[in-house]
């Protein structure tokens, strides 16, 4: 019987299968970010991929930390600096990878190491981040329809996509407080 409650107690100590994945997840995501900008630039910049890896370990390890602000800080300066074309289509995937570090991030924040996620919270939290994805590349469309035709003037068009992106968030966000509720 005491040896049912030690493994019992063990098994409690020891981190869920989901938390070692959004550990992985916090990790990898970034590095997934440097590695895109490196597609869309051509060349690479190592160190500021090793200071990426090391800000997302400490992320990792401390993910209520700031640490997450400086390494999105990281991966946009290094696009900004060495990405010649902002609005190339690697900047979906970029937003992507920064879009499921920032949720594992806040993820990881939300209960101790050894809870569980149920389907249900991993569902919801693939949604929300598909959600913002889609978002991500809509911008991106309105971006180069802009940007790529004779308009010099896109305010009529970007204006109005803005308030259905805006609209859509407010959607999503009431339906997933009401979803909550449940």
């Amino acid at each position: 019987m005491t040896n049912e409650r030690d493994e019992r107690a063990e098994d409690r100590d020891q981190p869920a299968r989901s938390t070692v994945v959004l550990r992985a997840l916090i990790v990898s995501s970034p590095l997934a970010a440097v590695g895109v900008t490196w597609l869309a630039a051509g060349r690479a910049v190592l160190p500021v991929a090793l200071l990426v890896g090391l800000l997302a370990a400490l992320c990792a390890v401390h993910p209520d930390s700031h640490f997450g602000v400086l390494v999105v800080a990281a991966v946009a300066i290094e696009w900004l600096a060495i990405v010649d074309h902002h609005a190339t289509a690697w900047s979906i995937a970029a937003a992507a990878a920064l879009t499921v570090f920032h949720a594992a991030l806040a993820a990881a924040t939300l209960a101790p190491e050894t809870a569980p996620w149920t389907l249900a919270m991993r569902r919801r939290w693939t949604r929300r981040g598909a959600a913002l994805i889609v978002a991500s590349a809509a911008m991106w469309v309105i971006v180069v329809v802009t940007t790529t035709h004779a308009w010099s003037d896109g305010t009529w068009l970007f204006a109005p996509a803005l308030l259905i992106l805006a609209a859509g968030a407010t959607w999503a966000s009431r339906r997933a407080t009401w979803a909550g509720g449940r």
